[in-house]
């Protein structure tokens, strides 16, 4: 199974890094799901919530207000001023 290199920062520390099955990020024209192979991307992010599903199904969710994500060969870069990280859950999505 692929899987995608997420390298998510904010202005003073790394909030998340590793492997991912799925990231969904709240660009400003919506919602936008990024799978591995995607095409390279560039977006804008607006106010909300960003999710990333790990291999296991566990998902971490980091309130954001804007940012940029960049997507390229499997590799997501999330790039904010501030993230605020929201309690830990298990899903299957």
């Amino acid at each position: 199974m692929s899987a995608l290199e997420v390298t998510f920062v904010a202005a003073d520390r790394t909030v998340w890094s590793g492997q991912a099955a799925q990231v969904v990020v709240p660009a400003v024209d919506g919602s936008m799901g990024i799978l591995p192979q995607m095409q390279p991307t560039l977006a804008i992010l607006g106010t909300g919530v960003v999710r990333i599903i790990d291999q296991d199904g566990h998902v971490e969710a980091v309130d954001v207000e804007g940012g940029f994500v960049s997507v390229d060969s499997d590799i997501v870069t999330i790039g904010v001023d501030d993230a605020v990280v929201v309690a830990p859950t298990s899903s299957r999505l």
